[in-house]
């Protein structure tokens, strides 16, 4: 896909008792394809990948392809600390309709080279599903190089790499990787230089911000420029990405999206609310970018 595009990674509201705030997801998934977005990221990082119920894992998901209703590609986080693991958790997709899974390597122990070809490679032979490299060393202790992908590009079932890493996506193009598999895609993850991204020709952005900005996402990409983003619009979503983070950033985010009115809790279930400081900064903001 050569259009400029966005990405959301939902954030995933849940109830006190941990179940899925459904009617609040159904108008998040709307928010985001009245917006604009080209395809969903399902329990990514933002959406509470490694702390959501195991028993509510497979109805979020299935709750996913409902809400979007082929409307846009959908992605799935299967992010654990094992192949068996993740394996598991493709098994408990029961099947569903999407359009491939997402994976960081093991987060608890940190791997060698080989092994993380290794793991790439297995998942890739023991799963239908497409599969797409999530790049998260800040979690995963391994970082992705050049050298794995030169490794792992000919595998026609690995269709592509979400990460912030600018000078492996400039390797990627150098050495010409996506001629060994014209199905593998790149998508850009570092929001403070998704203007950047663009000029240098990678079109796909991929963040969890946008589900709490869905005005300034959709103005964001409406300049007829293919390589350019109104910056002014990226500003206002820094602006509120840096507010969030003074504190706790998944709890100053359920709280944006309560004022877009999707509430829920899509803070882990040991995270501290936020100040009342912060929510009436939140709010005074978000009036001001045009978000409420």
């Amino acid at each position: 896909m050569s259009k400029k595009s966005f990405y959301p990674a939902l954030g995933t509201p849940t109830n006190l008792d941990g179940t899925l705030n459904v009617d609040s997801f159904n108008k998040q998934v709307e928010l985001m394809i009245e917006s604009g977005a080209q395809g969903v990221l399902c329990l990514g990082s933002m959406g509470k990948m490694a702390t959501i119920k195991n028993t509510e894992y497979p109805k979020i998901v299935a709750q996913c392809c409902s809400s979007v209703n082929n409307k846009v590609p959908i992605m799935v986080g299967v992010m654990d600390c094992s192949i068996d693991r993740v394996l598991d958790r493709i098994e408990a997709l029961d099947n569903a309709q999407i359009d491939g899974v997402v994976a960081t390597l093991p987060f608890y122990n940190k791997l060698n080279d080989n092994e993380i070809v290794t793991f790439f490679t297995v998942l890739a032979k023991e799963t239908k599903y497409p599969i797409y490299i999530y790049d998260l060393p800040v979690v995963t202790q391994s970082s992705i190089n050049i050298n794995h992908l030169k490794s792992l590009i000919s595998n026609s079932n690995i269709r592509g790499i979400k990460t912030g890493n600018l000078h492996l996506i400039q390797e990627i193009h150098r050495h010409k990787l996506t001629n060994y598999n014209q199905l593998f895609s790149v998508f850009y993850s570092n929001l403070d230089l998704f203007d950047i991204a663009l000029k240098l020709g990678i079109n796909k952005n991929l963040d969890g911000m946008f589900t709490c900005t869905p005005y300034n996402s959709k103005e964001m990409y409406k300049t007829g420029n293919s390589d350019a983003v109104n910056l002014n619009h990226l500003i206002n979503i820094l602006r509120l990405r840096d507010l969030f983070i003074k504190e706790n950033v998944l709890s100053a985010y359920s709280y944006a999206m309560k004022l877009l009115q999707c509430p829920g809790n899509y803070h882990p279930d040991y995270a501290l609310p936020i100040s009342e400081n912060l929510k009436e900064n939140i709010e005074v903001l978000m009036k001001e970018i045009g978000e409420i």
